[in-house]
């Protein structure tokens, strides 16, 4: 399999070749399914009732752009979790699904798709609706394996693709890493800034860079420099995987395969065991995972419920600013109100590394390495995550994606269209689906941001008056049950069933998962690698605390 490299923009850049034909509407042969496929096979699925989807597709392009103004203003609060769990979630989203095609990049639509004129720009102009048939089979996932750290692995060090060999050192057993660089002092004596008050983290471990792209299995992972330093620390803990595995495994490829096993299960455990565990709702997380029941119709199929409403609150979490570091955080000499949003954008190797107009690559400068105590500490006096609600970072709402499509539509408008253009039902639709009481008006109105910009409508007027809070488009169901149940500190009942049927149902049908694992025993007591004093690595704080402990002398060859 050749590295990931998927966009992120609604609207892919080039078409991919359509999947397999489905067999049925509720599933494919192309990694995607629904988990309700009867309601994505409604006429009316996704529309205001009584209306035409062309009404309903103006009625939510008017909500998103008059709720721009009304966005600017909302207080943002910080929640108990530390920021790391924001990007642990898009680490694990990049590693379930991988999207590819969709009939909205095809160039002539399929028989039996509805286009309805968008009023864009050219190559923004049609919004697509085609029946559930249509979407699954024009809908690809790369992740083959998802849950199986493809988006760290690749195919491993045989892969048949070159590009997936490179990322292997010449034992076939551990990551090829490379090293930070030094700015010289002049860098920073131009910014006003005295270099001999510059933390550097000589000779740190980093991404290796070749070509203008990071030799990485998912290129995604390098979007922004939080990702990218997470990404790097789970090819350290693979590493020293490799070390303490080595000595007993008779050749290179079972020693890779029993490291690979290994950083699996310890995935497997802090996706189950710290992120779910404290972001889902308490009423979920009552059932134990391993007693919960098989709802996916089959393995590797990824629900268009979850990929497209459930499990995108993380948008809600991302910071404006981060206590990074020595550098950028508290007391830090560059910017002691921390590292910026759109800073930790450029940091990656498509930006290349902060320096615009620059041809060669760069590895990172060794002043933003990141410091994971800083990141993983819980918000006391720190930045945390931002809670799950209907209130974003400032720049958040066109920070991803391509800038022509921030011009003509926010992360907001885009997580809109996918629901509508995917079939997923509205909130209190899925709240029925799942067997649970739907949020009525009054509790959406009062979940919804109070702010009213100068001479503008606010987010609950504007709401009110589209029909929005009678029938609420998923994503937003998903963020304003987050904040009427727990304050936007946890997800609430629906999100939180559709994300745990997912995981679970992905893990259950992995042999080598957690949960099937020595009967579902395994426990991080049980591994080799361990923290100080012995410690098991049971939390996100102790593994990459361990991750980069003594990593500027365990680099293998560049």
């Amino acid at each position: 399999m050749p590295p990931i490299s998927t966009p992120h923009s609604l609207f892919g850049a080039t078409p991919a070749p359509a999947a397999p034909r489905a067999e049925a509407a509720g599933a494919s042969q192309s990694g995607y399914c629904y988990l309700f496929p009867d309601l994505a096979r409604r006429a009316d699925v996704g529309c205001f009732r009584g209306t035409t989807p062309a009404e309903t597709f103006r009625r939510l392009r008017a909500f998103e752009k008059d709720s721009r103004t009304a966005l600017t203003t909302p207080q943002v609060l910080p929640m108990r979790l530390a920021p790391v769990y924001t990007y642990f979630g898009q680490f694990v989203n990049h590693d379930i699904s991988a999207p590819v095609g969709d009939v909205v990049t095809l160039p002539a639509p399929p028989e039996g798709t509805g286009v309805i004129d968008a009023g864009l720009p050219p190559g923004l102009d049609r919004v697509h609706r085609a029946s559930p048939r249509v979407i699954l089979a024009n809908f690809v996932n790369e992740q083959a394996e998802p849950l199986a750290l493809d988006s760290l692995y690749g195919d491993g060090p045989d892969s048949a693709d070159p590009g997936i060999r490179a990322l292997y050192a010449p034992d076939g057993k551990r990551f090829r890493l490379g090293r930070t660089r030094r700015e010289p002092p002049e860098f920073f004596e131009e910014k006003g800034l005295k270099p001999a008050r510059i933390h550097h983290d000589t000779d740190a471990p980093d991404i290796l860079r070749r070509d203008g792209q990071p030799l990485i299995a998912d290129r995604r992972n390098d979007e922004n420099l939080i990702i990218s330093q997470l990404h790097l620390a789970l090819m350290l803990v693979h590493n020293k995987a490799v070390a303490a595995l080595e000595g007993e495994a008779p050749d290179a490829a079972t020693c890779f395969a029993r490291a690979r096993q290994l950083v699996t299960l310890h995935y497997h455990w802090l996706i189950l065991h710290d992120f779910l565990a404290n972001l889902l709702s308490p009423a979920t997380l009552a059932t134990p995972f391993a007693n919960r029941a098989q709802k996916l119709p089959g393995p590797r199929l990824v629900p268009l419920e979850f990929t497209t409403a459930a499990f995108r609150f993380g948008h809600s979490m991302v910071g404006a600013s981060y206590d990074f570091n020595r550098n950028f955080g508290r007391g830090g000499p560059i910017d002691r109100r921390g590292a910026k949003l759109q800073d930790l954008f450029d940091f990656t190797t498509h930006r290349n590394m902060g320096q615009p107009g620059l041809a060669e690559t760069l590895q990172l400068p060794d002043h933003w390495v990141i410091d994971w105590n800083r990141m993983t500490r819980t918000p006391k006096g720190a930045t945390g995550a931002e809670r799950i609600d209907l209130t974003f970072a400032p720049g958040m709402l066109s920070a991803m994606g391509t800038s022509e499509i921030a011009v003509h539509g926010s992360i907001l408008f885009r997580n809109l269209m996918r629901g509508f253009q995917r079939r997923i039902a509205f909130g209190q639709v899925l709240a029925g689906a799942c067997g649970l009481e739907a949020l009525d008006e009054d509790q959406l109105r009062d979940a919804l941001p109070d702010s009213r910009p100068p001479g503008a409508k606010g987010l609950r007027e504007l709401a009110e008056e589209l029909g929005m809070l009678a029938e609420t488009p998923a994503w937003l169901y998903v963020l304003a049950e987050a904040r009427h149940h727990g304050q936007g500190e946890r997800l609430g009942p629906v999100a939180s069933e559709i994300v745990a049927d997912t995981i679970i149902g992905l893990m259950r049908h992995m042999p080598q998962s957690i949960l099937n694992h020595q009967g579902g025993h395994w426990h991080p007591l049980k591994s080799p690698l361990r923290g100080p004093g012995k410690r098991a690595l049971t939390s996100l704080r102790a593994f990459l605390r361990f991750a980069v402990q003594n990593s500027h002398n365990a680099l293998a060859p560049a």
